[in-house]
């Protein structure tokens, strides 16, 4: 699902915030207590942005550690809760599987919280973008990492999930539930009432699904974001959520990773046009200015994709139509993150639009899009 924590890419930082009051979670201290960790001590704690609530601290007994609790609707935080679970099994049941991501200490199913060992200094994926430190070898690390999610093959029974993931949400297109649109924005409104009026868009999201539903499937995260890629001194990179793991189309975390850097690339074209106060900005210098930033992201996602197929050497054999879908689904990830950010606006921006624009025509012609995402790039 979204995470409303997505900003531009200038704006992210894996920062801490003052966490939930814990005498409001009395569920946190007697897990921890239960674990023999100790407890958490108020004056010690933080918090990381995110659409959960969080602690991050040392307990009295000197263990250090991140407290997710799993919040929302009971029975969809209950479904998020144990797709995490799934995903422990499914490592520790896979045959050689040694997957890098936080350690499950433990969890409470009832009070949906799940303890972690704490990443120390780490740098999220987004904070690595914001600071051009995300480069070609992270890049292929996190098509390797993806790539070992999809080949997982448990050898006992995980329980994943195989249901179809939510977004994109097709009954949106015709009319937006009551709740939902009582508590919308006015850009949100205005982002959904575009889609809403574009039947060539709706047609190709549906057909999207369509092929979703027929394409091989796997076991894959299902919800992949720069900022589920953490890096800490003397550590591998690990990747985080699993709240959205199942059995799914690999497409859809293929196309993740390619529209979170199609979408900071068309974000960026703002600030790299000539600033010069009174003067218009011209067609040609806005087109120069986006191909300059498609070029510069474009090398990471063919460094992503070839670090993929060094994992899955035959993906694209087993799915011929494998890329053409990622793309799509790149596309849809730009329409995601355009309702994210509109969440919190009461008009859509230029460059929004313009996301919104690119993500469309992904949708509409993933053939020919394919090459300009980098896909089939040079070696990088």
């Amino acid at each position: 699902m979204p995470n409303d924590t997505l900003a531009r890419p200038d704006e992210r930082a894996r920062r801490r915030l003052t966490p939930a009051d814990l005498s409001d979670f009395p569920a946190v201290q007697e897990l921890l207590s239960g674990l023999g960790l100790g407890v958490l001590t108020d004056g010690s704690l933080s918090a990381y942005p995110g659409r959960n609530d969080n602690w991050v601290g040392t307990t009295t007994r000197g263990t250090p550690v991140f407290v997710k609790h799993i919040g929302g609707e009971p029975s969809e935080s209950l479904r998020r809760f144990r797709r995490v679970v799934s995903f422990e099994k499914a490592v520790a049941t896979a045959p050689g599987a040694a997957f890098p991501r936080p350690r499950l200490i433990g969890s409470d199913e009832t009070a949906r919280l799940l303890v972690f060992d704490l990443v120390a200094d780490s740098s999220s994926g987004s904070d690595l973008a914001a600071r051009d430190a995300f480069g070609a070898d992270l890049a292929r690390e996190a098509g390797r990492m993806v790539a070992s999610v999809h080949a997982l093959r448990p050898a006992g029974p995980a329980d994943i999930d195989d249901t179809p993931p939510p977004l994109p949400p097709l009954g949106h297109l015709r009319a937006l539930p009551w709740a939902l649109y009582t508590r919308a924005s006015a850009g949100a409104l205005e982002a959904w009432r575009l889609m809403q009026g574009d039947a060539a868009l709706c047609e190709a999201l549906h057909g999207l699904r369509r092929d979703e539903a027929r394409a091989p499937h796997a076991p894959i995260h299902g919800d992949l974001r720069l900022d589920q890629f953490l890096t800490a001194p003397g550590s591998p990179m690990l990747l985080t959520d699993w709240e959205e793991f199942r059995r799914g189309d690999p497409a859809r975390d293929l196309g993740g990773f390619a529209g979170e850097w199609l979408f900071r690339a068309v974000l960026q074209v703002p600030a790299a046009l000539p600033q010069a106060s009174g003067t218009p900005v011209s067609h040609t210098e806005i087109v120069a200015a986006g191909t300059a930033e498609l070029a510069r992201v474009t090398p990471l996602v063919a460094a992503f994709h070839h670090g993929y197929t060094a994992v899955r050497p035959d993906a694209a054999a087993d799915d011929p139509d494998l890329l053409r879908r990622a793309t799509a689904f790149a596309g849809w990830h730009l329409l995601d993150r355009l309702l994210a950010t509109a969440e919190r606006s009461a008009r859509l921006g230029a460059a929004e639009r313009a996301a919104a624009g690119i993500g469309r025509t992904a949708l509409l012609s993933p053939d020919a899009f394919v090459s300009v995402l980098g896909w089939k790039g040079p070696r990088t």
